[in-house]
């Protein structure tokens, strides 16, 4: 009768262990949950909430969480399941990262100079969560130019624009355009350089600020339009995207029409289409009489990092690219991209606050952006670049001219 009533307890007893931890585990599922959602977040950040929560507990947790206690030996079984302690090591790492970026947020903002002329942009929030790029979405002033009042002429950021290719990046510069002025130069290899017999003024350079490159070359450019101060040196061609810059200074980025009046132009360039338009990127154009995405080529001659044509590849977009885009305050952004299609490339503008965009020159030789630092004088005493990947040696390309046309951007 002992034996019988032992067995009935330790059935009993055992059980009540397994419910137990059942319900030890139902009662971590939420914060587990929450663990899973960031893991989610991190694959797609499109998926909603509701979806995210149905993810379930990773299955080494839940095999342990529902073991059975076996006596004397459930410590060492715990000790023996090393998956535990190293993946819990993970998750308060990625915690702790994910603050410590929210941390360093914070603190720059809060060091940032604050100009009401010419106000930091608000951040835009990261695709990708994981790995994190330093600074993502984050405008900042620090390590640019300033004016010689000391208020910040320029902002830039880095972001991850394609839902597609996570190694596309984009490094993008906000240009203060009511204290700078922009010149075009058109390139020495030109032909168009052999018009131009004079340049009505003399550039200043000692306030020079930031140097861009342009556009494709003409021979690329299917008969884009080109004005240098005042003066026609290609025709221009009615409804092709176009940089214009004004005699007051001013800058814009339009479908060119003969609206426009000749005499108030100092400068224009055109190419091809616009890739930003109403504020919103161009997905598709009209080529030809049909239909076809709006993603821009150069035929063979868009080359990879290695020099070989792209056009053989599946992704034969992806590239080194530059656009330009405006802002309804009549500011410049400059865009350089990495591993990047041209739309990937709008999309970036858009998120920048860009309504119109055109595409600049591509390919790694020929994307430049380079930034002068100057002292009390005006002598520059540094030089630096919008992107690391930018190569070194196009850091001194435009200072006695260039084979290719070029953006020039001065103090006022």
């Amino acid at each position: 009768m002992a034996i019988k009533l032992f067995k009935s307890m330790g059935v009993t007893a055992l059980l009540a262990t397994l419910l137990c931890s059942l319900g030890f585990a139902e009662s971590l599922r939420p914060g587990l949950d929450r663990v899973a959602r960031i893991s989610v977040e991190n694959a797609n950040h499109d998926r909603s909430a509701a979806m995210a929560d149905e993810t379930p507990v990773l299955e080494w947790l839940d095999e342990i969480l529902c073991r059975i206690p076996t006596g004397p030996k459930q410590e060492a079984s715990f000790q023996e399941d090393s998956t535990l302690e190293s993946d819990s090591e993970q998750i308060q790492r990625e915690l702790e990262s994910e603050l410590k970026q929210q941390t360093q947020a914070k603190v720059q903002e809060q060091a940032e100079p604050k100009d009401p002329l010419f106000p930091r942009p608000p951040d835009i929030e990261p695709l990708y969560k994981s790995p994190t790029i330093d600074g993502e979405g984050v405008w900042t002033a620090q390590d640019l130019p300033s004016g010689s009042d000391g208020r910040p002429l320029i902002y830039k950021t880095v972001y991850r624009p394609s839902p597609e290719f996570p190694n596309s990046v984009v490094y993008m510069a906000l240009m203060d355009m009511s204290r700078l002025r922009a010149r075009l130069f058109i390139g020495q290899t030109e032909p168009g350089i052999y018009q131009i017999s004079y340049a009505p003024e003399r550039e200043d350079l000692s306030r020079i600020v930031a140097i861009t490159n342009a556009m494709w070359m003409q021979q690329h450019s299917r008969g884009a339009g080109a004005i240098f101060r005042g003066q026609t040196i290609y025709p221009m061609v009615q409804g092709m995207a176009t940089l214009v810059i004004y005699r007051d200074d001013s800058v814009d980025i339009v479908e060119w029409t003969d609206e426009i009046p000749l005499s108030a132009i100092k400068d224009a360039r055109q190419l091809r289409h616009l890739i930003v338009k109403d504020g919103a990127v161009v997905e598709e154009v009209l080529k030809h009489g049909k239909i076809q995405e709006a993603e821009i080529g150069l035929g063979g001659f868009l080359i990879d990092d290695k020099g070989r044509s792209t056009m053989n590849n599946k992704f034969w977009f992806l590239a080194n690219r530059t656009a330009f885009g405006i802002r309804e305050d009549g500011n410049l952004v400059f865009a350089m991209g990495h591993h990047v299609g041209s739309r990937d490339l709008s999309r970036a503008l858009v998120l920048a606050g860009c309504k119109r965009a055109i595409h600049g020159d591509a390919n790694i030789h020929n994307i430049v952006c380079n930034f002068f630092f100057r002292d009390e004088k005006n002598k520059i005493w540094k030089r630096d670049k919008l992107s690391p990947e930018q190569l070194d040696y196009t850091m001194k390309r435009y200072d006695q001219g260039y084979s290719k046309d070029f953006f020039a951007f001065y103090e006022k």
